[in-house]
């Protein structure tokens, strides 16, 4: 299963800027997200929003008052509903623990840590989001193949805790 992953067959006629495909908007948003915000959060802060995006998530599919309120939404608005839950309490508990934890700048930071963690946490948000959309609007073969297939799902909520452990600071004794 993950070498079908690995293994990407993608036309290379997917990437043209003049007229941009799904596919093409996904990975220049996720390029330039992980550019961006890599440069501009702290070790800290990105610690923060990975808790608020997986407390999100925990909130959004697993709590049983809000999965019985969706069970009685339409289908064809339930999906808005679910994103705009995650979104409601992303930005919620993004606000809440970024006032209660205390977001100082670490001296040792290394910029390849930087960019690593904002790598898997922009990869993470978008997996998040394109999960609560309808699977029909979904049809391109990267998105399914890097975003939304089980495994990939997988590796997004796992990798940034894997990197996070590999990364702590060592004490100096």
């Amino acid at each position: 299963m993950l070498a079908s992953f690995v293994n990407v067959n993608v036309d290379s006629s997917f990437v043209n800027l003049s007229n941009p495909s799904w596919d093409t908007f996904l990975i220049l948003f996720y390029i330039l997200a992980v550019i961006l915000y890599s440069f501009f959060a702290s070790r800290e802060r990105l610690t923060v929003v990975l808790i608020s995006i997986y407390s999100a998530l925990s909130v959004t599919m697993l709590t049983p008052a809000i999965k019985d309120w969706l069970a009685a939404v339409q289908p064809s608005q339930f999906f808005m509903y679910q994103l705009g839950i995650f979104v409601g309490t992303f930005l919620l508990l993004y606000v809440l623990f970024s006032h209660n934890m205390a977001l100082r700048a670490e001296g040792g930071h290394s910029w390849i840590h930087g960019i690593l963690l904002s790598a898997l946490q922009v990869g993470l948000l978008m997996s998040s989001v394109l999960m609560f959309l309808p699977q029909e609007s979904i049809n391109s073969a990267i998105s399914t193949q890097f975003f939304t297939s089980s495994l990939s799902r997988s590796i997004w909520m796992l990798g940034p805790i894997l990197a996070m452990l590999l990364m702590r600071r060592k004490e100096v004794k």
